[in-house]
């Protein structure tokens, strides 16, 4: 397997070109430009802790000069008031640095979440600001949006609020460091000048080491979603029967232990190699702890200083060397950094919107003539296409039902008609207008659909039905239940205690959760809601998957029935269900193969009647009188009359059947 961890960083004399600079020096304004985001007066008092601090750092070291000249200067019969002020004027010093630290730490807390909450808001709106779904489906997508809006994991913290302000931090402390180097280059500028550029080389080496560390770390992005999947089907509710129906609890930890350490192990040898790195900034700062005491040590002892001015150099040389050292803030800077770089090239992933509206689409008139006109569609990243050639015409009020086994693009075909993706090839018209020609939104606004995998919404019931039109005016209760009484779902609705104000939310204190039939039935509710306020094109991907055969029969004649001359495009593996269709489309390898009624279908005798007699052939029980006549058998009437046998089931056994042949 290739190694796609990225090279140890060496060092190079290009890193010191104005270019490098440059984008060093633009990374960190764009830090500091987050800043922005906070709260005015927190970022107000931000700024004097920053000046306290700053301006602090010369005004110790003065001070300290001015202290000890008084007091070798002062004896017991020399007034001793020239010591006082100088004395409080360092006290003084030190206490304001150290306030300004204090208040600058709950300041910075303040800022630092008001600045990660608009990420979030920022990288929840870049993923919902594209019209098609595309990017959703990308991995690589899915990696920097993890990097975007990471929040942090074990002992580190990904944070662009935590960068913006240790950035302001950094800031300071170079600032206060220059103006220290200012100090000493009173006496000692070339001294000065050398101390300040060693512990700066220090800081850049060890900053260079650390963000590797850190690029690592990123590059196992994919290993560490294998983390939260695990943790996820281990904590989660979903898999909790499966995984303790079949005693895989230990097998879950295991394997959540197996991709942590998957994870982690280019990171912990590339930590411990950076560790044993470190001869060379530890040589550097002994050579700038011995020059900072050695030069002002041998003037002093020459005569050339006084003990006052060489307390004063002292203090300077040690405000000098604290830029080199990597504080808090400096991880804070270089893991949120890489935040800040992933939220911008999510924005370039997803891009602006490039599907502008040109021609509006009319929701609330009549149903459009929609049409396939050689259509094909391949998913990025797929060997092979999905869809191959396809023309269908879904024409106005009519009764549309697609059928296939499992992979031969029915949902695919179903995004394609919302305007979830854009063919690869050819166009789908509305009324001879090119989809990608209209308003997406008011394109959508003029259809609905209900997924076989619809999303249950932890609100009331009223807001689960209503959701499917939320531009329109509020219903009053009543409008609402007699929708709910010709929808058939009125026994639902009367084992909820609030009735339409019952909140459906299992983990709610006084929240209600639903079976997956009366799930469903709400759902069909809420289609019915979305027709009676304009959806004229209704999608029904697997509407009865979770209803039993009373039910079904109920569903399509109470909710079917009711979505007056709207178009209805019906995606089902149940043959029984699509047999009322008006006409029933085929889907083979992309292709549709056989189109016609129920009864067209059945006399031509291919691969839909074949597979409609193998569903019910599941309900034909022999019997001492004999066998249930062919009639009833291609009825697909069974005991209960059904038929209701999976039609990929249909066509493994097609499949095995031929191989026997």
């Amino acid at each position: 397997m290739t190694d796609t961890r990225p090279a140890y960083p060496r060092f190079s004399w290009r890193d010191l070109s104005l270019t490098r600079i440059q984008d060093t020096f633009d990374e960190r304004r764009s830090l500091l430009a987050l800043l922005r985001f906070s709260r005015p007066r927190t970022l107000a008092a931000l700024c004097v802790t920053v000046a306290t601090s700053i301006a602090a750092a010369p005004l110790t070291a003065i001070f300290a000069s001015h202290a000890v000249h008084a007091m070798t200067a002062a004896s017991p019969e020399v007034d001793l008031l020239p010591l006082v002020w100088p004395v409080a004027g360092f006290a003084a010093a030190m206490l304001a640095r150290q306030a300004a630290e204090v208040l600058a730490r709950a300041l910075k807390a303040s800022a630092s979440r008001r600045i990660d909450g608009v990420v979030r808001s920022r990288v929840r709106r870049i993923a919902l600001r594209p019209d098609r779904i595309a990017h959703l489906e990308d991995p690589e997508f899915h990696d920097v949006a993890v990097r975007a809006g990471d929040q942090g994991f074990t002992w580190r913290v990904r944070s662009p609020g935590a960068a913006a302000v240790g950035q302001l931090e950094i800031t300071a402390r170079t600032m206060s460091a220059v103006a220290m180097a200012a100090v000493l280059a009173t006496r000692f500028p070339v001294l000065a000048v050398v101390l300040l550029a060693l512990s700066v080389l220090i800081r850049s080496i060890t900053r260079r080491q650390w963000m590797h560390l850190e690029a690592v770390k990123d590059a196992a992005t994919p290993e560490r979603r294998k983390v939260d999947f695990w943790a996820d089907l281990a904590a989660g509710s979903e898999a909790a029967k499966e995984i303790r129906l079949f005693g895989l609890a230990g097998w879950v930890s295991e394997r959540r232990l197996v991709a942590h350490h998957a994870w982690e192990a280019g990171h912990w040898r590339t930590r411990r190699r950076v560790l044993r790195s470190q001869k060379a900034t530890f040589l550097l700062a002994a050579l700038c702890a011995g020059l900072g005491l050695l030069v002002p040590g041998l003037a002093a002892w020459a005569g050339e200083l006084s003990i006052a001015e060489l307390s004063q150099c002292l203090v300077a040389v040690w405000g000098i060397l604290a830029i080199s050292v990597m504080g808090g803030e400096s991880y804070d800077i270089d893991y949120g950094r890489t935040a800040v770089t992933a939220l911008r090239k999510l924005e370039d992933l997803t891009g602006p919107d490039r599907h502008a509206p040109r021609e509006n689409a009319s929701p609330g008139g009549p149903a459009p003539l929609v049409r396939f006109e050689d259509v094909s569609f391949r998913y990025p990243g797929a060997s092979a296409p999905v869809l191959r050639g396809l023309s269908l015409t879904i024409r106005p009020g009519e009764r549309l039902a697609i059928v296939g086994a499992s992979g031969e693009g029915k949902t695919t075909l179903v995004k394609l008609l919302a305007g979830l993706y854009e063919p690869t090839t050819g166009r789908i018209t509305a009324d001879g207008t090119d989809l990608r020609s209209l308003d997406t939104t008011a394109w959508r606004r003029g259809m609905t659909a209900l997924f076989q995998d619809f999303v249950h919404y932890p609100l009331t019931a009223r807001d689960n039905i209503t959701l499917a039109a939320p531009e329109a005016t509020p219903e009053s209760d009543e409008k609402l239940l007699q929708l709910v009484r010709a929808g058939g779902a009125q026994p639902v609705l009367d084992r909820l205690e609030s009735g339409l104000d019952t909140e459906l939310w299992r983990t709610g204190t006084d929240g209600r959760d639903l079976s997956g039939g009366q799930w469903q039935k709400l759902a069909a509710i809420r289609a019915l809601y979305a027709v009676e306020h304009g959806r004229r094109l209704v999608v029904l991907d697997e509407p009865t998957a979770h209803l039993d055969v009373k039910a079904e029969a109920r569903f399509h004649e109470q909710v079917i029935g009711s979505v007056g001359d709207a178009s209805i495009v019906l995606i089902s593996h149940r043959l029984s269900t699509v047999r009322p269709a008006d006409r029933i489309v085929l889907l083979r390898d992309g292709r549709i193969t056989e189109e016609g009624s129920h009864d067209d279908l059945m006399r031509l005798g291919g691969e839909y009647a074949r597979l409609f007699l193998l569903q019910a052939s599941r309900f034909h029980e022999p019997t001492a009188g004999g066998s249930r006549t062919a009639d009833s058998q291609a009825d697909g009437s069974g005991a209960d009359g059904s038929g209701a046998v999976d039609i990929e089931q249909g066509a493994v056994a097609r499949e095995g059947g031929e191989e026997a042949r």
